[in-house]
């Protein structure tokens, strides 16, 4: 019985192994389907250097295949192993192009051993069009508006690049023309200064499809000034003197607010601009002065005043000249004494017509104070009083001084 077993199996094996035989060397007329051979195109170089086109599209790049053979080399190729080529250098003008393709086995499948029944496609079809480039502008869109109080300065935003290179097919570049940066300045309160990616529209603003266009920068930087702007108020320091004050004396600003614009932070503390200052004690008559309106650093005039006119108007005051006698010499240091060279001095007061014309010489005196003087010969600020209180809005004009000669009493 074990012989039996033996032989069966024996048998079997010889069955299997004929069999075997037959199927991958005696029977040719066997065949497969290969699908999804990767198609390697040649000669984009010429196609694009030499006659200045570009593809824009493929109908495929992989090809199905049925092939006959015997079993034994048919197992050896597939999809991967099976080489396809297609030469571009075949498309002379822009458009469609049936482009046939050539195929091979690999080294160790003889080349007749096999036959392509059939190929799917039978041909590729390749779109060209003719490679254009062209500068197109870049185009700001502004949308929304900066919170009330700031002020954005669009007229004078600045670009990195004021146009973008495009190249790709002609009949796309043709629509291209203009490149647009969006900015939404809603809630903006600083100035903006940051790359932004553009998008390529036709005349109507309407983005082109640019996935076949290539550019030559990929970002634009923009900066555009956004600052907080206010009113601030002119002011003119005013010193009264010489029978001037604010009873009696206008002083009056041309204009008396300008609009500023800067950062939040340096007009937060910004409430007045200092233009200049008034001595009234050093002006005789109605005048009109003018000062340069003079801004901090960072702080710009939107108002396009440059310079303010201030009036100064005195109200029915005179001015008078007096020779004074009484002068007083004061504050003598101790082991000095003083010789004063002006015997009298003249004086120039002003004050109301009326009080004016009731006051004398008699009604003036002149203080001169030597406290930390030292010996020598020099000019002192002279003091003028004016004895009678009812006097007392007259004012000096100007300053007074007198010369003295202050020496050594043991010297002497």
């Amino acid at each position: 019985m074990k012989n039996k077993t033996v032989a069966f199996l024996l048998s079997l094996l010889v069955a299997l192994g004929m069999w075997l035989y037959v199927v991958n060397y005696i029977s040719p007329e066997s065949e497969a389907m290969f699908y999804n051979i990767p198609v390697v195109f040649e000669g984009e170089t010429v196609l694009t250097t030499e006659r200045n086109l570009m593809i824009t599209d493929i109908s495929t790049t992989t090809v199905n295949m049925k092939i006959s053979g015997n079993r034994s080399d048919l197992n050896k190729i597939n999809s991967s192993n099976i080489i396809v080529k297609a030469n571009l250098s075949q498309v002379y003008d822009p458009g469609e192009t049936h482009l046939n393709y050539t195929y091979s086995f690999p080294g160790d499948v003889s080349q007749s051993a096999l036959t392509v029944e059939n190929k799917f496609p039978s041909a590729i079809t390749i779109t060209t069009d003719v490679k254009l480039t062209k500068e197109v502008p870049v185009k700001v869109v502004y949308s929304g508006s900066a919170p009330e109080g700031f002020i954005t300065d669009t007229e004078n935003a600045v670009l990195d690049k004021n146009y973008v290179t495009v190249t790709g097919p002609g009949s796309v570049v043709d629509m291209i023309d203009h490149a647009r940066i969006d900015v939404d300045l809603s809630a903006q309160r600083e100035t903006i200064s940051e790359h932004f990616v553009y998008t390529l529209c036709d005349k109507d603003s309407q983005p082109v499809d640019a996935e076949q266009i290539v550019t030559d920068v990929g970002e634009i930087y923009l900066n555009l000034s956004i600052h907080r702007f206010q009113e601030a108020k002119l002011v003119v320091n005013v010193t009264y003197g010489g029978g001037a004050d604010a009873t009696n004396t206008k002083v009056e600003l041309s204009t008396q607010t300008i609009r500023v614009s800067g950062s939040e932070k340096i007009l937060e503390g910004l409430k007045e601009l200092v233009v200049g200052s008034v001595d009234l004690s050093t002006i005789e008559t109605d005048t009109v002065m003018v000062f340069p309106i003079a801004l901090p650093d960072g702080i710009t005039n939107l108002s396009g005043v440059s310079e303010v006119n201030v009036t100064i108007d005195f109200d029915n005051l005179i001015k008078k000249k007096f020779t004074v006698n009484n002068i007083n010499v004061i504050n003598v240091p101790e082991g000095m004494e003083y010789d004063l060279m002006n015997e009298a001095l003249e004086v120039t007061l002003r004050g109301h017509a009326v009080l004016m014309g009731t006051l004398e010489a008699d009604d003036i005196s002149v203080v001169v104070d030597l406290s930390d003087k030292e010996a020598g010969t020099f000019t002192v600020k002279a003091t003028i009083i004016i004895e009678k209180s009812t006097h007392s809005s007259i004012g000096e004009m100007g300053t007074h001084s007198v010369s003295v000669t202050l020496s050594d009493k043991s010297v002497s």
